[in-house]
């Protein structure tokens, strides 16, 4: 029996010295939780009406600034008689939704205009530009923006007469 009270005691000595010898500490923890970042199209890419070249055998590229309101589409090279009318351009408008501050990067924009063959040439998207008070890359303070994004095409005096419709697609990675 002694040996039971001594052997209790003894265990109970060894629970007391280890509970003496314990220590407890924390850490802050944290946990940084954003909103899911989105992207629509809000006004579509439009070209308006060009007057094909006439005459020359230069092409003409036809170009829409990435810009709110540009006055009318741009024209440049070496051929004559195409005239963009004026006022009937404008930009594609993508809507972007995310965290104040977050961060993007642009992924890929691509124009495409289906059928077009040799009839549109070197078509591309213009890079993007952002809306007042933004820039490309970041978010503003309420985690909106707007990118504008224009493009470009080549046509030529054997350009065929007609309407081409295509898509502007644009990639944002949200980081």
């Amino acid at each position: 029996m002694k040996l039971r009270i001594a052997l209790g005691a003894a265990v109970a000595a060894l629970a007391a010295t280890s509970a003496a010898n314990a220590a407890t500490a924390t850490a802050a923890a944290s946990a940084n939780i954003v909103a899911p970042g989105a992207l629509t199209s809000t006004r579509d890419l439009n070209f308006g009406t060009i007057a094909r070249p006439t005459t020359g055998a230069g092409n003409n590229t036809i170009t829409v600034l990435s810009q709110l309101n540009p006055a009318t589409p741009g024209l440049s090279g070496g051929g004559d008689g195409s005239i963009p009318i004026p006022g009937q351009g404008q930009a594609a408008i993508f809507h972007l939704i995310g965290s104040p501050g977050q961060t993007y990067t642009v992924g890929a924009s691509d124009l495409s205009f289906s059928g077009a063959g040799t009839n549109l040439t070197a078509i591309g998207a213009e890079s993007p530009a952002p809306s007042a008070g933004s820039v490309v890359g970041t978010l503003p303070a309420g985690g909106v923006a707007d990118l504008y994004i224009g493009g470009h095409f080549t046509i030529s005096p054997t350009t065929a007469v007609n309407t081409y419709t295509g898509t502007l697609s644009l990639t944002i990675n949200f980081n």
